[in-house]
């Protein structure tokens, strides 16, 4: 067993990155092992989910550990690989080396993105970013995960179709719409599976499903030590 490594990565914060980190990890936990990675010092939004939820559950179904630098987060993929089905890493609210050795480290990076503007200003940067990654890692998919839609709303459509013929990326089918449930399950250490929102649990489902048959047959990934990949790490 080698764990299938998911990323969930931005290059501003309020994307709601650890949320839809906590939310997968849960789904996962079902019928898999899950670590989640928290690179997100110091707010680590992350571990402070899970420590009330500890204190919800005897035994949660997932393990949680934090990397501050490029070297823990290294250290703990290769302590953890061959122990767990899937790794998912929360990353920082900017750019950084761990946040680029996070992209070298993946099997699926997913951007979350809602359809603003101003959100679509920070993504252009990154997208350039996941260019490089990609020549370096040849095993890393990248998908975009939109969030907190507002159905029906001319705007967000708008946004959501600039994207889709600009952009070389491509987005999950599974769009997670603007309900509160995401941010109040949350701040009770819970997903929306243990919420009282059907839709938003239908979505979680929905977007794992889809996230698994994209990362159903990739390959493990070995991160190199190229002159390259030093200088990708370090200046992006």
């Amino acid at each position: 067993m080698t764990a299938k490594i998911i990323s969930i990565a931005q290059a501003k914060g309020g994307v709601g990155k650890s949320t839809i980190c906590a939310n997968l990890a849960v789904t996962f936990s079902q019928s898999s092992k899950v670590l989640m990675i928290d690179c997100d010092p110091p707010q680590n939004s992350l571990s402070a989910w899970f420590a009330i939820r500890v204190n919800l559950y005897e035994d949660t179904g997932l393990h949680i550990e934090q990397a501050a630098t490029s070297a823990q987060l290294v250290g703990l993929i290769e302590k953890n690989k061959e122990k767990y089905d899937y790794i998912l890493i929360d990353g920082a609210p900017h750019v950084n080396a761990v946040v680029r050795t996070m992209l070298l480290l993946s099997n699926l990076i997913i951007i979350p993105l809602a359809p603003s503007s101003v959100e679509i200003w920070s993504f252009a940067t990154f997208e350039t970013l996941i260019e490089k990654a990609e020549s370096l890692n040849k095993s890393l998919k990248t998908k975009i995960c939109w969030n907190r839609v507002r159905r029906r709303v001319k705007s967000s459509e708008e946004v959501i179709d600039s994207v889709a013929k600009e952009s070389k990326l491509t987005a999950l089918k599974n769009q997670l719409t603007f309900r509160v449930a995401y941010m109040d399950s949350f701040a009770e250490g819970c997903s929306v599976y243990e919420w009282t929102d059907p839709v938003a649990s239908a979505e979680i489902w929905s977007l794992s499903s889809a996230i698994k048959r994209v990362i159903n047959k990739v390959e493990p990934v070995k991160l190199s030590k190229s002159a390259a990949v030093q200088e990708f790490i370090k200046k992006g």
